[in-house]
C-alpha cells in the first residue's frame, strides 16, 4: 500500500538517498549531501512543508514531489512574496521500481492537490526563472531550467498526465582544455574594452540573494577604455557540485547581455572570451550556459565559440481548465 504525507524534519537524510537514486547526474549534484538539501531547497523563504509530498510503502520512503510558487512580480517592489497564481512541480525523486512510473504519476496528482489548494490557477512541471523558487545550484544546469531530458521519469510522468511542453532550454558546454578559438578582433577589442571582475558583488536582486550567493557569484562587466561605459555585461557561478561524479569542475555563465547601441560589433564575443579565458586560468575544466531552443542567433553564437548542445530541458504547462483528479491527501491510499 502506498501512503503520502507531508514533509517532517528527521526527513532529509531520505530524501537525500532517494535523489542520489534517481535523480540523473547529467544536469544534477550528485551525490548530494544532507546539509545541502536541507539548506538549499528546504531553508528558501519559499518553502512550504506542505509543498513537499512524500510516498511511502510499509512506513519507508519510496519517492517524494516539491511544489511551490515563484516570486511576485515585480520583485523588486514585494522581494520575499510568492505568486499564486502560477504553481510549478518543481522536483520529483522516486525509488528505482517496477511500479515507479505508477508512483512518480501519483505524486505529480497530489503536487496538483497542493498547488490547487494554495489558489493557484495555472500548473507548470519543471521550473524556470522566476518560477524556479527551490534548486538553484542543485539542480537542472547553469540556469536551474525546467525538467532535463535525462530525467525522464519526471517528464513521462507530466507528459502521462496530460502536461505539454511549452519551453525547450538547451545547455551547452565548453571544454576549457581545448584549444582557444581565436578571434581576429581580439587585439583590436582589447585596445577598446577591459573586463572587470567582481568575485565579491552585492546581490543585485532578491533571487542572487537567496539562489546563488553560497555559489560564488561573480558579475563580469566590459568597459570601454576611452569613457568606462559598459558595453556588455554577464555573470557566473561556481557549479562544483555538479562535478562529483565526473571530476570535471565546471563554472556556469548566465544573463549575457551587450548594450543595445553596441551590438554587432564583437563585444558579446569578446567577453564570453575573456570569461573562458578567467575560467581557465583559475582551474575550471568546463564552462556551462543555456538558451532557449529556438534562440537560434544564441545558439548560434555559442556554438561558434565552440560550446557544444549536451542536454536540453523542457518547461510543461497543464492546459485549463485542469482536472481536478486529487482527493485529500489523508484519503489518498494506492494499492
Amino acid at each position: 500500500m502506498l501512503h503520502f504525507r507531508t514533509f517532517r524534519n528527521p526527513d532529509p537524510p531520505a530524501l537525500v538517498k532517494l535523489w542520489n537514486q534517481s535523480v540523473p547526474a547529467l544536469a544534477s549534484a550528485r551525490p548530494l549531501l544532507v546539509h545541502e538539501l536541507d539548506v538549499h531547497a528546504f531553508g528558501s523563504v519559499f518553502f512550504d512543508r506542505e509543498g513537499l509530498i512524500i510516498a511511502e510503502r510499509d512506513g519507508r520512503p519510496v519517492g517524494f514531489i516539491h511544489a511551490g510558487f515563484g516570486a511576485d512580480e515585480p520583485a523588486a517592489e514585494r522581494p520575499f512574496a510568492a505568486s499564486l497564481d502560477m504553481g510549478v512541480v518543481a522536483m520529483l525523486a522516486v525509488a528505482p521500481s517496477p511500479d515507479a512510473p505508477k508512483v512518480a504519476e501519483a505524486l505529480v496528482v497530489e503536487a496538483e492537490r497542493y498547488l490547487r489548494s494554495r489558489g493557484a490557477k495555472v500548473l507548470y512541471g519543471g521550473g524556470q526563472l522566476p518560477l524556479n523558487p527551490f534548486y538553484w545550484g542543485l539542480y537542472g544546469g547553469a540556469e536551474a531550467s525546467g525538467v532535463p531530458s535525462s530525467h525522464a521519469l519526471f517528464s513521462s510522468a507530466l507528459s502521462g498526465l496530460g502536461y505539454q511542453p511549452v519551453s525547450t532550454t538547451v545547455h551547452l558546454h565548453y571544454d576549457l582544455g581545448q584549444e582557444e578559438t581565436r578571434d581576429p578582433r581580439a587585439p583590436l577589442l582589447r585596445r577598446q574594452a577591459v573586463a572587470d571582475f567582481d568575485e565579491e558583488p552585492v546581490p543585485t536582486d532578491w533571487w542572487e540573494n537567496i539562489a546563488l550567493t553560497d555559489f560564488h557569484l561573480t558579475h563580469v562587466r566590459l568597459d570601454s577604455r576611452a569613457d568606462g561605459l559598459e558595453l556588455a555585461h554577464a555573470r557566473t557561478w561556481d557549479m562544483s557540485w555538479f562535478s562529483r561524479e565526473d571530476g570535471k569542475v565546471r563554472i556556469g555563465v548566465f544573463g549575457v547581455e551587450v548594450a543595445a547601441s553596441h551590438r554587432g560589433r564583437g563585444y558579446g564575443r569578446f567577453l564570453l572570451a575573456e570569461i573562458l579565458r578567467h575560467a581557465r586560468e583559475h582551474g575550471f575544466d568546463r564552462a556551462e550556459v543555456q538558451t532557449l531552443a529556438d534562440n537560434e542567433p544564441a545558439l548560434a553564437f555559442y556554438q561558434a565559440l565552440g560550446f557544444e548542445p549536451v542536454e536540453q530541458s523542457t518547461v510543461f504547462r497543464l492546459p485549463a481548465p485542469f482536472p481536478d483528479r486529487s482527493l485529500p491527501l489523508a484519503a489518498r491510499i494506492i494499492d
